[in-house]
């Protein structure tokens, strides 16, 4: 949508007569059919002309006798009818005593075998509805659960016809509903996380027994004591006392689904299953097809697929008030408009199988558009009973509107392909088939606003949108003659003159009557259907029609949706609206997400409504009673605020550019070498120069300054000079943490590759293949885990202050082979790194062990289906002073909390396995006393920030600042900051009144400028404890 303000600039278009030579195209179309609408504009983008074999236009010939006298022109089709828009088997819930039970389009119903129905006498409410039965221990039953437009509600029935008793309403919408040891647990659609419902009452709850983890897969309650739960990096997870402990559940092959099979959890595979007995016995079992498992319907065959009604809205042409006809996959079909039956197929009605085909008004009837990407477009013409007769192609896709009384307007040359210099080219095809060029000239920057519309009586109109202070106008092209007319706008009222001002003039403009054209004007929201007199240029507007969900727009047809169950349609291109109840329905993944409207009708949303105008009585469905929101009232917490004292500037004053760096030279000109990037900047890495550079020696160097771990690399050796025996590097990192400057340089090293050509490709220096620098802290913030990737392949460094470098490689001796590791994905035990990186696939995540350089893969852990990860991407911590190494988690906060909690999963160092959980407090440490660590203070050592807002007191300063981070120490039930970050949006100076009084032993602060790198040295308490 165009943004409200646009300013959009009226062209002065002119048509140069003779620009192509003109030619005759006898565009006869059957006439047993037409209308206005379809899509106003058949976007098939790009602009080369027609060819066969030379690139001009062809023109196939019209076969005699091309009309058809079956009736008059069907302009749309009336009265409507609204229909579920099906896929397959949609809404049946089980098959039992034969009977179907099944939900659809919010009405509960019987199904039986003899054909009788039998529904419930309430209405489910708007959204996809799905029904849970309920087990013996939570009452029996059925739960019905309706989810849409950011909200999710909850019923409980007795039975499948019975009232309905309002549970819970939850503030997102609901993926799944499903039933745990004493307590319903709905996973939200927005992240994937689980909520837990009382089932009786529907208040919240924790989510009590499930295990401590991220984010949960799939989970299976076989009864009241046993079920089976994916936990995220955990993996599959067993528990047979009701979730008082959690165990290890180790299958072979990666599951599919978790069920229940036989009374007992099962972990479903591709051949078959493992089933969870009461004993904790785990047996293998081929899957042959149990009972209450059902076979998903086979797919329909052909072209128009299982929704053949749905691809007659979107793409065809009445030719009836009961039947349309549509193009699609080679085919064309007569669709009945009743029940959507296909009544006629012609298998083989065009040879472009792989195009999509669009129905348009054109010459006394329709015919279609028919292109596929970067491919050719061509249009062909109804030929009754049912066929299709080609009349133009072009090889190139092309931009066609349809002007609304049979004429077409193709955006392009008419004839061959030529540079248009002289503006930009539409070819004309008059209803009566002859064709003609215009070209329209106008600035650059207005080239595309025009509007063109071929008119009946045989002239061109050019419309010029308007701009604030500029009313537009009209430019009429008849022969050789060249009119232009001026826009005269409303006065009134005043909100839908702006905009028409400001608003984006739609394409799709045609001619609704002869002199007058149509179209419709979007500002920022709001729509407005607009008439324009062409002889006298007066504008006249309808209805303004606010609809934040979008309209649907088409020639003079419009669907607005509107808000909950009240939409409106137009059929007089917006210039009245008429108002319709439009029941919403289930929005479940498996619909069409494409939306459309024309003569035949419109399809969205899962609804698929023929004709237009009157509507069908909804039925006397009476509305479920609403549910209560679930809601639990927040205990208030405290957030941590700091109060702090000024210390003094850490970092030296910015290096003079020009006399830290030496001239500019060349880049070696090996492979990937580039003219474009002469130069290595040489550059100082924070406030630090680089490396002194002799007079025979070349260096280059590349980096991530501005990322969150800044750090810089940095090789030279002598021109010419073998670089495996002279060459050196090495690299710089930042403490974002220190206050005291926080600069780290490994010590200078060898250099790894044999020459400069090689060096500089490495490091990113030439243009073969972007190479992207990034550093990984280890907490300690004495070495961090480098990088450069290339593509999915990286090189690894280990970075240790004052150490030579310590390339990576695989169990193969490769370097370059790493997948990128997550972000805090990286900690260093002695002279050992562990590293967290994607496996193979998103459901898996890789552990490595990197000993004196070589790296191994300790372990892989598995992750849910890609959308129940967690928010938080795997990250590792290390103990401070111990030797462990742990798998950090969040998990989602209990009702009434606003925020989750910390565990950490301690890893085996020698094969990776996890351990149980360990709590490590809430993640804003709310309610925990901060204090500064001391030097024996052991703990679980981890940069990060901290929900709930911290703030920070700078002495007075006003200095904006963000990005604060905490350096912490996490015990269960203790912590302690080592020192803290954050970043200044400004420049920090020192308040002129009294120094805060901090005591000594106030926690340390690093506040670093973005626009100067400069680091000052702060010193805080939390301001209950400053003095």
């Amino acid at each position: 949508m165009s943004e409200p303000d646009r300013r959009l600039h009226a062209p002065r278009p002119r048509w140069t007569p003779g620009a192509a030579p003109p030619f005759a195209m006898a565009l006869l179309l059957g006439a047993s059919a037409a209308g206005c609408g379809g899509r106003a504009a058949a976007a098939l983008a790009g602009d080369r002309a027609p060819s066969d074999r030379d690139g001009v236009a062809r023109v196939l010939p019209a076969s005699p006798g091309a009309r058809s006298a079956q009736g008059a022109l069907v302009t749309m089709v009336t009265p409507s009818l609204l229909l579920p828009d099906l896929v397959g088997e949609r809404g049946v819930v089980a098959s039992e005593a034969g009977s179907r039970r099944v939900l659809i389009d919010r009405m509960r119903v019987v199904a039986r075998d003899d054909g009788s129905l039998e529904r419930a006498a309430e209405l489910l409410p708007p959204g996809q509805v799905t029904a849970l039965k309920l087990p013996t221990r939570l009452g029996g039953g059925y739960v019905f659960h309706a989810s849409n437009r950011g909200s999710a509600q909850l019923w409980r029935a007795q039975g499948w016809l019975a009232p309905l008793e309002p549970l819970a309403q939850l503030s997102s919408e609901a993926n799944e509903v499903i039933a745990g040891f004493d307590r319903l647990y709905a996973r939200l659609s927005h992240n994937h996380r689980l909520l837990a419902i009382d089932a009786q009452t529907g208040a919240a709850m924790p989510l009590g027994p499930l295990p401590p983890a991220s984010a949960y897969g799939q989970l299976a309650f076989a009864d009241g004591w046993r079920a089976v739960v994916e936990a995220d990096l955990r993996g599959l997870l067993v528990t047979f006392d009701a979730g008082t402990t959690w165990r290890a559940l180790d299958v072979d092959a990666r599951p599919s689904s978790l069920g229940v099979i036989g009374g007992d959890p099962a972990v479903i595979t591709a051949n078959g299953f493992y089933s969870v007995d009461a004993r904790g016995g785990v047996t293998y079992r081929t899957l042959d097809a149990p009972e209450d498992v059902q076979e998903p319907p086979a797919r329909a065959q052909g072209p128009f697929g299982r929704r053949p009604l749905r691809a007659a809205v979107e793409d065809g042409w009445p030719d009836s008030s009961t039947t349309a006809v549509v193009a699609r996959g080679g085919a064309l079909a007569r669709v009945s408009l009743r029940d959507g039956a296909l009544l006629d197929v012609v298998t083989d009605a065009y040879p472009e199988r792989q195009a999509a085909c669009h129905a348009v008004r054109a010459g006394a009837s329709f015919g279609f558009v028919c292109g596929e990407r970067d491919g050719p477009t061509v249009l062909y013409a109804f030929q009754p009973p049912l066929g299709m007769r080609r009349i133009l192609r072009f090889d190139r896709p092309r931009f066609v509107t349809a002007s609304g009384n049979g004429a077409l307007v193709i955006r392009g040359s008419c004839g061959e392909d030529r540079a248009e210099q002289g503006g930009r080219a539409y070819c004309v095809v008059a209803a009566g088939g002859g064709a003609r060029e215009i070209r329209v000239h106008a600035p650059w920057k207005d080239v595309g606003l025009e509007r063109v519309v071929a008119l009946s009586d045989g002239r061109v109109a050019v419309l010029s949108p308007p701009r604030p202070g500029v009313s537009g106008q009209l430019t009429l092209l008849n022969g050789g003659d060249v009119t232009t007319v001026p826009l005269r706008l409303p006065s009134k009222p005043r909100s839908a003159v702006r905009g028409l001002q400001q608003g984006m003039w739609l394409e799709g403009f045609e001619e609704r009557e002869p002199g007058v054209l149509g179209g419709w004007v979007e500002a920022g929201g709001p729509i407005t259907g607009v008439r324009i007199d062409v002889k006298s240029g007066k504008v006249t507007a309808g209805e303004v029609r606010q609809d934040g969900t979008g309209a649907l727009l088409s020639g003079r047809f419009a669907l607005s949706l509107g808000e909950g169950e009240r939409a409106a349609e137009s059929t007089d291109g917006g210039m009245t609206w008429r108002p319709f109840e439009l029941p919403e329905r289930d929005d479940d993944a498996r619909a069409s997400p494409t939306r459309a409207c024309g003569p035949v009708g419109c399809a969205f949303g899962g609804w698929i409504r023929i004709g237009w105008g009157k509507t069908a009585s909804p039925g006397d469905l009476a509305e479920a009673k609403p549910p209560p929101v679930l809601q639990a009232p927040l205990r208030a917490g405290s957030p941590i605020s700091m109060r702090c004292e000024v210390l003094g500037s850490s970092t030296p004053p910015l290096l003079d550019r020009a006399s830290a760096a030496p001239p500019p030279r060349s880049r070696p000109g090996g492979r990937g070498a580039s003219k474009g990037n002469a130069s290595s900047a040489w550059a100082p890495f924070r406030n630090t120069a680089p490396p002194a550079l002799g007079a025979d020696e070349s260096g280059l160097d590349n980096g991530a300054p501005y990322d969150i771990v800044a750090m810089r690399a940095y090789v030279w050796g002598k021109r010419g000079a073998d670089w495996a025996r002279a060459g050196r590097w090495l690299v710089r990192f930042d403490d974002r943490f220190d206050p005291d400057g926080g600069v780290r340089s490994s010590a200078v090293s060898a250099s790894p590759w044999p020459d400069e050509a090689s060096a500089a490709e490495a490091i990113g220096m030439v243009t073969h293949g972007a190479a992207s620098w990034g550093a990984y802290l280890d907490p300690g913030g004495r070495a961090a885990l480098t990088h450069v990737c290339r593509g999915a392949g990286c090189s690894l460094f280990a970075v240790s202050e004052g150490l030579p470098i310590l390339p990576l490689r695989d169990g193969a001796g490769r370097t370059g082979h790493f997948l990128r590791p997550y972000p805090s994905g990286a900690v260093q035990l002695g002279e050992t790194w562990f590293f967290v990186a994607p496996g193979g696939s998103y459901e898996t995540v890789n552990l490595w062990r990197a000993d004196l350089g070589i790296a191994r893969l300790l372990t892989t852990y598995s992750r849910p289906a890609r959308t129940s990860y967690g928010v938080d991407p795997p990250r590792l911590v290390r103990r401070a002073l111990g030797g462990g190494v742990g798998l950090l988690i969040s998990t989602a906060p209990d009702p009434g909390v606003r925020t989750g909690s910390w565990h950490v999963l301690p890893i085996d160092r020698d094969t990776g396995a996890l351990g149980e959980a360990i709590s490590l407090g809430r993640k804003d440490l709310a309610g925990t006393p901060l204090t500064r660590c001391h030097p024996g203070q052991d703990g679980w050592l981890l940069d990060t920030g901290l929900e709930g807002s911290p703030s920070f007191e700078l002495g007075g300063n006003g200095a904006p600042l963000d990005g604060a981070e905490f350096r912490l120490r996490l015990e269960p039930g203790s912590a302690c900051v080592e020192t803290m970050a954050l970043r200044l949006q400004g420049v920090l100076t020192r308040a002129s009144d009294t120094p805060i009084d901090v005591a000594d032993g106030g926690i340390p602060l690093a506040a670093t400028e973005r626009s100067t790198g400069r680091r000052w040295r702060l010193r805080c308490a939390p301001k209950a404890a400053a003095r």
